[in-house]
């Protein structure tokens, strides 16, 4: 005699055996009670949650003849030949197989006959519907809309959004839901109980995991992993009969990558790869498990529970995800799904797996933009400065330049006597430029570097330049004033600073005397931009982005 596989053998025989589906039972069977049964139904939903089982058991309660609460009592003649598929009142059929006209008008021409003796209805189960040909469905329109007595249509299909509607509005339609890992970790431990089983809890929710909402998938899954054990089924030896990974090595790997320890990484991913894992498994898992760090970050917690995780693992995610930023769990969880589903449509998985793993390692943390916008204005200017060996330092503070009290004198017969009667002292432009540097005013720095001094002194510095560069050095007038009185020293007694900028003029025909080059000239201008406050803050926000092309308007 074969042997019958568990999906078949622990198949649901009444309402209340159907797991996960009581928004659909309880319908059918108040319907069954109140007299208030359609002419057709249409049941839709994922593969393996019960469709099939549902309309048999539906038939049964239709027609048995000792049902009790619209249950059938599986011991009568009508219930045990439903179940074994010899009844003459139920035809099952195959959609895949029988989609033509043809098909559809013989299955017509069985609904003039009465239902058999003993039975009080015909009932026609056409699974898989959705592979009828529209000439098949349009064949089948009026029998739906006004079916002979006694008749009842049953249509089940995983692709409903291939049904015309024509047909869904005159079935009551009832749609199945995938089934939770905690609601098929409960069946598999029933099945267990009823077949002997000794088997761990870790491995039946490995098992309930991998079958991804569907039960029959469950059940074979279940029926391979105990083929593969001798004795206690144990969760090592069932990810090695079905090529999973063990949440651990998943929880490690993630660790690492949070921790932007590359090398680790990619010593994960060789462990895990070396363990034989199903390189598809994996990246499902995976992608699984990253969809659980982002619920515990959103504090999901008590929904990670129908996930079928234990108390330990729930601490242990959301220990990973408390140094992290909402925006940043959001990020690395796009980034594991995207690459996942890039991985499963590659040639190479695994590489493709480890160039995942490795950009998710040395990605950047995220920063909103509203954020990095007040940042500037609360920082104004500052920008970092590089140090003389290449390596990033921070711009030192105002407070914490070094101070200079005695400026250098360019030409000390240039002292003169102002309006008001206070000795004037020429200072020297490059010592100045030299102390911007040194406060870290680099941004300033590069805008007055452009000016020509034609008179600094204490308390006046006149000078001429680019259009673009006078129109930036005004707007942060305030700081350049500060500076200057930095530079002078409180001994010149912190005076009010008199700055008039003028634009240099550029002389007609210097191209054709050997001047201003004009593409020199752009380049000058694109520089000038880019030493903009608000454009280098821009480039921050989006670096990589450069300035192309810079036009003057004409005056």
């Amino acid at each position: 005699m074969s042997y019958l596989v568990l999906a078949r053998k622990y198949r649901p025989s009444g309402f209340r055996s159907v797991s996960g589906q009581e928004h659909v039972t309880r319908t059918l069977a108040n319907a069954i009670a109140r007299e208030k049964v359609v002419h057709a139904y249409l049941f839709t939903g994922p593969r393996g949650v019960g469709k099939t089982s549902v309309a048999r058991i539906l038939a049964k309660a239709l027609n048995c003849q000792a049902a009790k609460d619209a249950e059938p009592c599986q011991e009568c003649a009508v219930c045990k030949e439903i179940t074994s598929g010899t009844s003459m009142a139920v035809r099952e059929i195959d959609g895949a197989s029988h989609n033509s006209v043809d098909n559809v008008r013989d299955l017509m021409d069985s609904f003039k006959a009465l239902p058999p003796p003993g039975y009080r209805n015909k009932v026609y189960i056409i699974d898989e519907v959705h592979m009828l040909s529209i000439s098949a469905f349009n064949a089948l329109l009026k029998s739906l809309e006004e079916p002979p007595p006694n008749t009842v249509f049953i249509l089940a299909t995983t692709e409903v959004h291939k049904i015309p509607e024509t047909v869904i509005s005159r079935c009551q339609r009832h749609d199945f839901r995938a089934l939770s890992v905690s609601v098929i970790e409960a069946r598999l431990a029933e099945v267990c109980r009823h077949e002997g089983l000794e088997v761990e809890s870790e491995a039946l929710t490995m098992v309930a995991r991998l079958a991804d909402g569907s039960m029959r998938d469950a059940q074979t899954l279940l029926d391979r992993v105990q083929t593969f054990c001798s004795g206690k089924i144990t969760a090592a030896e069932t990810s090695k009969a079905l090529g999973s990974v063990a949440r651990g090595a998943l929880s490690s790997l993630a660790h690492t990558i949070i921790k932007r320890d590359v090398a680790q990484v990619l010593a994960g991913v060789a462990e895990l790869f070396s363990t034989g894992s199903d390189p598809f498994t994996l990246l499902k898992e995976f992608t699984n498990f990253w969809r659980e760090v982002f619920i515990a970050k959103l504090g999901g917690e008590g929904r990670l529970k129908t996930f079928g995780l234990g108390d330990d693992s729930i601490v242990d995610l959301v220990r990973l995800v408390a140094p992290l930023e909402v925006v940043d769990v959001q990020d690395l969880w796009d980034v594991a799904r995207e690459g996942a589903d890039r991985c499963m449509r590659s040639s190479n998985p695994r590489y493709g797996f480890e160039a995942l793993v490795v950009r998710m390692a040395t990605r950047q943390p995220i920063q909103e933009i509203g954020e990095l916008l007040g940042q500037l204005g609360r920082q104004g200017p500052r920008q970092q400065t590089t140090g003389a060996v290449g390596a990033s330092q921070s711009a030192p503070r105002v407070s914490e330049a070094k101070p200079v009290t005695v400026p250098k004198v360019a030409h000390p017969s240039a002292t003169h006597t102002g309006p008001t009667s206070q000795p004037r002292v020429a200072l020297d432009w490059s010592s100045f430029l030299s102390f911007v540097a040194e406060r870290g005013g680099k941004i300033l720095l590069e805008s007055i570097k452009r000016l020509t001094p034609s008179r600094f002194e204490v308390g006046t510095l006149e000078a001429t330049g680019p259009d673009f560069t006078i129109t930036s050095v005004q707007r942060d007038g305030a700081k350049l004033s500060e500076h200057l009185s930095a530079f002078v020293g409180e001994a010149q007694g912190s005076p009010q600073w008199k700055l008039v900028f003028k634009k240099a003029e550029i002389k007609k025909g210097a191209q054709q005397s050997g001047g201003i080059d004009p593409v020199k000239a752009q380049a000058d201008t694109i520089e000038q931009v880019e030493a903009h406050p608000a454009l280098q803050s821009l480039q921050k926000i989006f670096p990589g982005s450069k300035v192309e092309q810079v036009r003057v308007k004409s005056e």
